[in-house]
């Protein structure tokens, strides 16, 4: 199995203050103002969540931004409201992000 290195995770482990900031998806399909929100936040914090399904309003996938921010070499954490969906789309969504290195 890879190990991939977390700023997030050795944060954690050495029981240190870890510090993350949220961003929300578009709700279109350009996602140039949650990266510039999330550049601001480079340096300042661990991780930046990534909402899923926030205010009940449709935005763009929480996992194209969460890539999004992966090449923008910010590390994500991906959240994921289960309640509009199954255990299959689920599964398959968790699939999606590991494919994309998640």
């Amino acid at each position: 199995m890879i190990r991939l290195s977390s700023a997030l995770q050795s944060s954690l482990e050495a029981g240190t203050v870890t510090i993350t900031a949220e961003v929300m998806p578009p709700r279109g399909g350009d996602a140039s103002h949650a990266l510039e929100m999330a550049r601001a936040l480079k340096g300042l914090v661990h991780a930046v969540n990534v909402t899923d399904g926030s205010r009940a309003v449709m935005r763009m996938s929480s996992l194209a931004v969460a890539r999004l921010l992966l090449d923008e070499g910010i590390e994500p954490v991906l959240q994921m409201a289960c309640r509009d969906r199954n255990r299959i789309a689920i599964q398959a969504d968790l699939l999606g992000a590991h494919a994309l290195g998640i």
